[in-house]
């Protein structure tokens, strides 16, 4: 179990803004170019270039800037559905296990319905800590963050490692209500020394 101010900081972090416009547009699309992946009851893939990640800070202030590793570099990812659950995988440059030093997140953002004032947004969120952090936490962990509700769905538990090119999960339907279809993009972050809120640098995101 984590502690609660971590707890409480991947629950703000999780808050993320989606462009309002989103929800008077096809989906996925903005000014008809597809601005984010859609899953429509069929595997799904998005794709990023290889060598893009640069490591950009979100908040205020100067900290130290973390060095960008291969495995902070999205070449893509994709969804697809296995029975009752939906198999979640983000394709690296390299592999998300040997993360050092600081804490690295990957997260999923849903948007399950663009229907006037009903969006139902969620979270999906892979943390990992690396052995020589400063946090009591180590290794992996899963959770889903309810944005609409501002509330864990499920709460960050502890998995097993992931394989060494990618992210790759099983989530199953009901922690999202069962969608037939939702848009969706991907991003890598990296947070220091246990701050709170948002983490401290947006390493690459997708589409």
């Amino acid at each position: 179990m984590l502690k609660a101010s971590y707890v409480l900081a991947i629950a703000i972090a999780a808050a993320t803004i989606v462009p309002v416009s989103l929800a008077f547009t096809p989906f996925g699309q903005i000014g008809g170019r597809q601005v984010l992946g859609v899953y429509d009851n069929a595997e799904s893939r998005i794709v990023d270039a290889r060598g893009d990640a640069k490591a950009v800070y979100q908040k205020n202030g100067t900290v130290a800037i973390p060095e960008v590793k291969d495995y902070h570099d999205v070449l893509g990812a994709s969804v697809s559905k296995r029975g009752g659950a939906f198999l979640f995988k983000i394709d690296l440059a390299g592999d998300p296990n040997r993360n050092q030093e600081y804490e690295t997140i990957y997260r999923w953002h849903l948007i399950t319905s663009q229907i006037a004032n009903s969006d139902r947004q969620y979270t999906i969120m892979f943390p990992h800590f690396a052995a020589d952090n400063n946090s009591t936490a180590k290794g992996w962990y899963f959770a889903v963050f309810d944005n609409t509700n501002n509330t864990f769905i499920e709460r960050p538990i502890i998995i097993k490692d992931m394989p060494e090119d990618r992210i790759e999960y099983s989530v199953e339907d009901f922690y999202l209500g069962n969608p037939s279809k939702f848009a969706y993009w991907v991003d890598v972050l990296v947070r220091l020394n246990n701050t709170l809120g948002e983490p401290d640098y947006l390493m690459d995101f997708a589409p």
